[in-house]
């Protein structure tokens, strides 16, 4: 019986080829699909759980495209941390993602150190500390596409407030003092009881920012912002859950699916 002779590297040569080149690539194809996939899934997870979300906050979700670095292949889910013209996602979604008190945005960090005058002549903090502002229903908040306040809105809020506008501005004159269009005071739960504000809000009193107008001979005020204390959230957006979950059923699947290619 002649001998059986075989070259072994022409026979492992392919499966070398296969370990070195082709499986880290494809793990690198499969796991970067995976990743787009993620983000899909958060976004559609995003509009479930949270009322009307604006188009920052669904496309907050981001990922770092797959690399081969030391042997491995690595990416990463992420949510962006950076807004030049406003709050970070990853802020204000931290506490609805990991549990905590709410995220304070801009607007009332602003009010946090701004004292105004109460009717009554007392010296107050525009926001008291361990409260937020919530924007009411009243017909006097303009709203945007998503439902929320108007950049605008916040924007003649705190020009008006920090500009020192006050309730006890009324006293003075009788009547509206100054331009309508940033009529807007912090009225705190003391000065609500205050003779002068009886039968002139247009529902219970509350202690907040309201604006106000001129209805005849008569100023009537508004309640656009409720102070309330601020919210301790659970975690009820599960980021970590899904992505987990998501890229591991994902990566097998697509890269089962490259491999057999």
């Amino acid at each position: 019986m002649a001998p059986i002779t075989f070259d072994a590297r022409k026979l492992t040569g392919p499966l070398n080829e296969l370990v070195k080149v082709q499986i880290p690539e494809t793990s690198r194809l499969a796991l970067n699909e995976a990743l787009f996939a993620n983000r899909k899934r958060l976004q559609d997870e995003a509009n479930r759980v949270f009322d009307n979300p604006v188009p920052f906050t669904l496309n907050s979700f981001l990922f770092d495209k797959a690399k081969i670095k030391d042997k491995q292949v690595v990416g990463r889910a992420f949510v962006r941390d950076d807004a030049p013209k406003g709050n970070a996602p990853s802020r204000y979604l931290n506490p609805q993602i990991r549990g905590g008190p709410a995220y304070q945005t801009r607007f009332p960090r602003a009010l946090l150190n701004t004292v105004v005058t109460q009717i009554d002549g007392r010296q107050t903090q525009a926001k008291q500390r361990g409260t937020q502002l919530l924007t009411t229903r009243s017909p006097k908040v303009s709203r945007n596409r998503y439902g929320n306040m108007s950049q605008g809105q916040y924007t003649r809020i705190l020009s008006a407030i920090k500009g020192g506008k006050s309730s006890a501005d009324f006293l003075d004159t009788g009547a509206v003092p100054f331009n309508s269009a940033n009529n807007y005071f912090y009225i705190d739960r003391e000065a609500l009881d205050h003779p002068f504000f009886r039968n002139r809000f247009t529902y219970p009193a509350k202690p907040g920012i309201y604006k106000a107008e001129m209805n005849g001979k008569q100023q009537r005020f508004y309640r656009v912002m409720t102070e309330g204390r601020i919210p301790t959230y659970t975690n009820r957006f599960k980021f970590f859950d899904i992505s987990e979950e998501t890229v591991t059923k994902e990566f097998v699947q697509r890269f089962q699916r490259r491999i057999l290619r």
